[in-house]
């Protein structure tokens, strides 16, 4: 089987496989700041749990629409159960949702995640990329003012790549804006629960007939391998799409690791603890690079952009890789070009680790602390 093209898979951070094959380590052996997962791993004990219960759950249909799972949610976030579905992530929710609205024009704020626009060409819709990289709020007020509908409007907020954050009172105008053009508007909040803000401050509690929150619990809890999420809508169109969709869409493995890791809550807290620690750590340590660049980061990565002459981001991947570390390339997201990089919070050793080779490369080797 010839390797999957960056096309095929849609360039995407975390190919673990790929980089083993490429650079001869083991899989395990890298050190991932790649994909922005939890840097502490799923909550103590899940892997025991699943084994547990795997010789059931592998000869079993998983519970329809993940009931109990989907009730667990509901009270945890403070949101009525018929007005969630869950899924395998957030990536399968928004092609889903994309596929079943069938949008005629998709307006996608740029550089964002690559998922939305796949998923719009998949529905056959016309797609309209918004820059936003560098705009100032009456900017992006006015920006969003101009849209015409009818249509969906995507926004990621936090957004990834750029780790920036719409203001929850300009998201309110944007939505409602929206509603009167006849423009839906699909927010992606899968890295709300890693800014640290509770869960009443969610989009999700916003009672709009036009608004759609997908969250991915993947990243909040680690479990990539096996894929978790949800899509709020306060009204009944998520009843029909509940209705008629696969009943079966969270395998039973999912399911329990989900109920599992509601009960662990402390675990979210050492969690959020250890991402506002290295996050403050990993930006002092940047800005030390003469040459870099720091987006603000709401959640857990910073996207990076380097003026250094002759810099290449594709080089840095390799030269990083080489050395059993994965970043994310971010030359590939629209309006960004090789000066971009993003790397996820991971723990001090393996952040100290990132930040020595990074000098390195760049000419710039720096002290940096440990502990405190």
């Amino acid at each position: 089987m010839g390797r999957l093209t960056r096309a095929e898979t849609g360039g995407h951070g975390g190919d673990l496989a790929a980089a083993a094959q490429k650079f001869g380590f083991r899989a395990e052996d890298f050190c991932d700041f790649s994909s922005n997962i939890n840097p502490l791993g799923p909550p103590p004990g899940l892997v025991e749990e699943l084994k547990k219960h795997l010789s059931w759950d592998l000869c079993r249909y998983p519970t329809p629409q993940a009931r109990e799972l989907r009730a667990a949610l509901s009270l945890y976030l403070g949101i009525p159960e018929e007005r969630l579905l869950l899924g395998n992530g957030a990536s399968e929710l928004i092609h889903l949702l994309l596929l079943w609205r069938k949008p005629k024009q998709v307006f996608i704020p740029s550089p964002s995640f690559s998922e939305y626009e796949r998923a719009a060409r998949l529905a056959g819709a016309k797609i309209t990329r918004i820059p936003l990289l560098s705009h100032t709020l009456p900017a992006l007020q006015k920006i969003f003012r101009d849209l015409s509908g009818p249509g969906l409007l995507v926004l990621c907020n936090p957004n990834n790549p750029t780790g920036s954050m719409i203001p929850a009172a300009l998201l309110q105008e944007i939505i409602g804006d929206a509603n009167t053009k006849e423009i839906d508007v699909l927010i992606d909040e899968s890295f709300f629960p890693l800014t640290g803000k509770p869960p009443a401050e969610s989009s999700c509690r916003l009672d709009c007939t036009n608004l759609w929150v997908v969250v991915s619990l993947t990243k909040l809890w680690a479990l990539p391998g096996i894929r978790l999420g949800y899509l709020y809508h306060p009204g009944e169109k998520i009843t029909a799409l509940t209705r008629y969709g696969d009943p079966w869409r969270v395998n039973a493995l999912a399911q329990r690791a989900g109920l599992y890791c509601l009960e662990n809550k402390e675990h979210l807290q050492k969690t959020l603890d250890l991402i506002a620690k290295e996050k403050e750590y990993m930006q002092q340590e940047f800005q030390k690079i003469n040459t870099l660049t720091v987006f603000p980061a709401a959640a857990n990565f910073f996207l990076l952009k380097c003026e250094k002459e002759g810099f290449s981001s594709t080089a840095l991947q390799e030269f990083m890789a080489a050395r059993a570390i994965l970043i994310r390339n971010a030359a590939n997201f629209p309006y960004l070009d090789q000066r971009y990089f993003r790397v996820t919070v991971r723990h001090r050793a393996d952040n100290m680790r990132l930040l020595k080779y990074l000098g390195e490369y760049l000419g710039e080797k720096q002290n940096f602390k440990g502990e405190d």
